[in-house]
């Protein structure tokens, strides 16, 4: 499952970073995953897979239940707030994405990618037949590049079929999870309206069977 989330590399590099910030009673783990241990058991990571969804921030989130009875977990149990650095940001709340709406949105986002890919393609291939000094080479030259445009255009539908196909197995829906077992997603903030220069910290709040899990993750420019 996890290759299929690598295959959107379309999109240019983020200006920003998450950085985990954890506690005393909390551990650090690899690409700034935090862990919290209570009577149950809270991971929360950064997640920048997903490269089309650059205007939101996403977290990978796994609960394990240590408990002897069954625990619930939905989006109802996690809260965000952004601290801006900046004397001019207030503390915000920010909107945790249903499943569904994120799914929407990435197919928009998908769709508007595709139509300046070909554009601009389609640009440099009429750019380059129009400089080049031989119609017969120009005219095979046309052909090669729009059999490579084609093929480039089928491999991103195809990966982003894949990603539509594999993304549900991460869907952070109502679940119960029983004693031992855990349960895993990705939690999608709805930070399209944050200006991207803006630098604080996420404060995430996980509630799971009456205790309260919280992160911190400091977003600052990419320098």
């Amino acid at each position: 499952m996890g290759s299929i989330l690598f295959l959107q590399n379309c999109a240019p590099s983020q200006i920003t970073k998450i950085a985990g910030v954890a506690s005393r009673d909390q551990k650090t783990g690899y690409q700034e995953t935090i862990t919290s241990q209570k009577k149950h058991f809270v991971s929360l990571a950064p997640y920048s897979e997903l490269k089309l969804a650059k205007d939101k921030t996403i977290f990978m989130m796994v609960v394990k239940n240590c408990g002897k009875d069954p625990i619930h977990i939905s989006y109802a149990n996690i809260s965000v707030i952004f601290e801006g650095k900046s004397k001019n940001w207030v503390s915000k709340k920010i909107n945790i994405q249903s499943f569904d709406e994120f799914m929407n949105d990435l197919k928009e986002e998908y769709s508007t990618y595709e139509k300046k890919y070909i554009k601009s393609a389609l640009e440099d291939i009429k750019s380059n037949s129009e400089s080049s000094s031989s119609a017969v080479s120009d005219s095979d030259s046309l052909a090669d590049d729009m059999a490579i445009l084609k093929q480039h255009i089928e491999t991103m539908r195809a990966n982003n079929q894949l990603l539509q196909e594999g993304l549900p197995e991460l869907d952070m829906k109502s679940q119960t999870i029983t004693p031992g077992n855990s349960h895993s997603g990705i939690v999608v903030c709805d930070t399209r309206d944050m200006n991207e220069k803006v630098e604080g910290n996420f404060q995430v709040v996980v509630s799971v069977d009456g205790e309260k899990h919280k992160f911190t993750f400091r977003r600052s420019l990419n320098k």
